[in-house]
């Protein structure tokens, strides 16, 4: 042995489960750092590259440019892709709604106009068609079209290619035809205007690059229009909601830093705690306190080469079961995401266990080094503050067993605001997350159980749709549900003493089912069997099972009494309308109406085809499968995110609290053996621990949930009321969930280890420290 300090491998070799709760210990809070940044940063990838996917790949928009000032723009050392997008006014082509719009194909491919087949327009004769138009028009590339256009005109237009359908043409039942640059210029000036994209180089400090160009070309502020969105996203935006997010996100991310060093700081406080006869043992050899500090910080030093790439491994593995679950889940609607590590995250919990763990190692060095041999006797680090203690454990209120226990927590006042603080911020980091869940279904919409994936209607509101159609869709293969609606617009209405009008709406088995999800009142069956009708949640009226509404139908006065209140419906009436939903027979002996305004189809595979070969030329079809999918992929993507953070903080807090206890337990095992060698019964002893864990465990539950609702509180001022305007109110669920976890963690921890020292000799047991 070369050096004193060489006992600390040596001790390790010896003692292999003294540190190990500590190097779990280190372990489990870099793996939680690492998780939480790296799938933050991963999350905001995702997010990019579905914003993109959506609405392009740009940054700025300049209007009212000559194409000089254009092109020097262009060339510009920060913009890295620029061009010109036009957009005239929509028109229709075989029957059908078609937008029309053109540009550079430089900035189209960034905008995800992607070439399926032929080639890009160039001159203002030449155009583009989505997929679906060649299809479903019988048009080939090299066609020839007439395109009507305002004012009576009709221009000739030859295909020369394709581009992949997008979902929002697709689910307005559109198409859409791309012109080139010369194209859009050559339609009659007043059906159009044209917009200059910009895309800056990667890197760059954007807001700061559009300054300059506004500067450099003398532009006005109204010229230039910044992407507020996709900026935010990539943390370079000063609007005000965004900034909330970046202080939530900081926030956040010091609360992940201080559960790390509660826990890292609580175990190694514990672990040297618990040797004080070693220390001890130590200054009788002659050890200077110099020394014994250099020891207990070389010992950190050792837990913190174990523990942290341990730590860094198990939270890069977390981030890559994530990226390899998304990718999984979205491979067909969002961009594949890169399974690469998060050196953001790698270096977050590096750094932060490093620091902790040789801060932890202060105090407890210098409690080591002021150790004295009398202290190697009785192992005891506190003996002179113990002299002082002059009353014994009070019996009035509880046994002596549970007295004792709870003693021993209030004992030692820095190991008690250390497990305190364990429990605490396990609560703290959990309320705070669950916010981003609220966040989550604000920000991205999640499809709604009666969300069409086809919808029929008429060519206009006089077409309806016969009850033999509906028998024909739900005969196809890849139909799930199939349900219609009968609308009756504009009824003259009068309840009590208030007068309006009223949608009248009628609804089928399916839509049944789904609105007993929403009933906030009443009765379902009562409208299905046609005893009454339902209506719409409105803060203008307050509606009452029982009230009767009295509709003017085609002259004929006829009272329909409320037998249910929905929160919600998949539809609104315009200018206070009110919307009543009754069962199919109602509404055909209120209306003598047997067909339907609209048929919504659900289906497993796409059937548009199929469904179009079924309709006549006075019907239109909305193709939302596109649409939904990836509404329902980028809510997904988010979830897996989300949710996987709530689970990694709540795993990483019962395991922070089943830590926590042990070390505490295992700090006092030579008291616990003095105890049952003066005649405690093991479940006396149980009892003991019971209590000194329940004082730990309520204490922190309390701490935690006061000091949780008060970030909660400011999360949700600052994410949700600053965003839609969500009145907050305290999470009592979450709040019960997350205690009652804490005290079921804390009973299977005190049980576990009540029942090793039950299993234990006396004699081993005193001599544990």
């Amino acid at each position: 042995m070369k050096s004193y300090l060489s006992l600390v491998s040596e001790y390790a070799k010896v003692h292999k489960k003294k540190g190990r709760l500590t190097i779990i210990c280190i372990a489990i809070s870099v793996m939680l750092i690492v998780a939480v940044f790296g799938m933050a940063e991963m999350s905001v990838t995702a997010q990019i590259d579905d914003y993109i996917r959506k609405s392009g790949n740009w940054h700025a928009i300049v209007t009212d440019l000559s194409d000089d000032v254009a092109a020097d723009i262009g060339g510009h050392s920060s913009v890295r892709v620029s061009g010109w997008i036009g957009v005239a006014e929509d028109t229709e082509y075989a029957g059908s709604p078609l937008l029309v719009q053109g540009g550079e194909q430089a900035i189209a491919e960034e905008m995800n106009l992607v070439l399926s087949e032929g080639k890009y327009p160039v001159s203002a004769q030449e155009a583009l068609l989505d997929e679906g138009a060649l299809t479903q028009l019988d048009i080939s590339i090299g066609d020839t079209i007439e395109i009507p256009l305002s004012g009576g005109q009709t221009r000739p237009y030859t295909i020369t290619g394709s581009y992949k359908d997008f979902s929002s043409l697709k689910g307005g039942g559109a198409h859409g035809l791309y012109l080139s640059v010369a194209g859009v210029r050559a339609l009659p000036p007043e059906s159009w205007m044209e917009y200059y994209y910009i895309q800056f180089a990667h890197g760059s400090n954007i807001n700061r690059a559009a300054s300059e160009i506004i500067a450099e070309y003398g532009l006005s502020e109204e010229q230039v229009s910044i992407n507020k969105m996709l900026l935010g996203l990539m943390g370079q935006s000063d609007d005000s909601s965004m900034v909330y997010l970046y202080i939530t996100a900081i926030i956040l991310a010091l609360l992940i830093m201080a559960a790390g060093t509660f826990m890292i700081a609580s175990s190694f406080n514990m672990s040297m705690l618990e040797r004080t006869q070693f220390f001890g043992l130590l200054r009788c050899m002659g050890a200077t306190k110099r020394q014994v500090k250099r020891y207990v910080r070389a010992e950190g030093l050792r837990y913190s080469l174990i523990g942290i790439p341990i730590g860094l491994l198990a939270g890069c593995g977390i981030v890559c079961l994530a990226v390899i679950f998304l990718n999984t889940l979205n491979s067909q609607y969002l961009p594949e995401m890169p399974l690469r590590i998060s050196w953001i995250g790698v270096l977050s919990g590096a750094a932060t266990g490093f620091v902790t763990v040789m801060l932890a190692s202060r105090s407890p060095a210098k409690k080591a080094a002021a150790v004295s041999p009398q202290a190697a006797v009785t192992g005891n680090i506190d003996y002179k503050n113990n002299l002082k203690i002059q009353k014994a454990s009070s019996t009035r209120l509880f046994h002596v067993d549970t007295a004792m226990g709870l003693k021993h927590a209030f004992s030692n006042k820095k190991s008690m605001v250390f497990i305190t603080g364990s429990f605490a911020i396990s609560i703290v980091l959990f309320l705070c997350f669950s916010v981003l869940i609220t966040f989550m279904n604000h920000a991205l919409k999640p499809l709604q159980p009666y969300a069409a994936d086809i919808s029929i209607t008429g060519a206009d509101n006089s077409v309806r749709l016969g009850r033999s159609l509906m028998e024909e869709l739900k005969a196809l293969s890849g139909a799930s549900k199939v349900y219609g609606r009968m609308f009756l617009y504009d009824v003259p209405a009068t309840t009590g003493q208030r007068g309006g009008a009223v949608i009248l709406v009628s609804y089928d088995d399916p839509q049944f089912e789904w609105a007993e999800g929403m009933l906030t009142a009443g009765n379902a069956n009562s409208v299905r069997d046609g005893n009454g009708v339902f209506v719409c949640f409105s803060d203008d009226s307050a509606w009452n099972v029982g009230d009767r509404i009295a509709l003017d139908i085609s002259g004929e006065i006829t009272e329909v009494e409320i037998a249910g209140v929905l929160s919600d419906s998949p539809f609104q009436g315009a200018n206070n309308e009110w919307v009543v939903i009754c069962s199919e027979d109602t509404f055909t002996s209120l209306t003598g109406i047997t067909d339907y305004t609209i048929i919504d189809m659900q289906v497993e595979s796409d059937i548009s085809g199929q469904v179009r070969s079924l309709l006549t030329s006075d019907l239109h079809m909305r193709d939302k499968i596109q649409s939904n999918a990836e509404i329902k992929s980028t809510f997904d993507a988010m979830a897996v995110f989300v949710y996987g953070f709530l689970i990694v903080i709540a795993l990483i807090a019962l395991i922070n609290i089943l830590n926590t206890v042990r070390a505490s337990v295992s700090s006092r095992m030579n008291h616990y053996g003095v105890m049952r060698a003066v005649g405690m019964s093991g479940r006396q002893l149980k009892k003991t621990i019971i209590a000194e864990t329940a004082a730990y465990a309520i204490t922190g539950c309390i701490v935690g949930s006061v000091l949780g609702l008060l970030p909660h509180r400011l999360f949700y001022g600052l994410l949700i009321t600053s965003n839609w305007g969500g009145v907050w109110q305290p999470p009592i669920a979450v709040l019960a969930v997350t205690v009652l976890a804490a005290f079921l963690t804390t009973f299977v921890s005190v049980h576990s280890v009540a029942g090793k020292i039950k299993e234990m000799s006396i004699v081993n047991v005193v001599n544990a420290g």
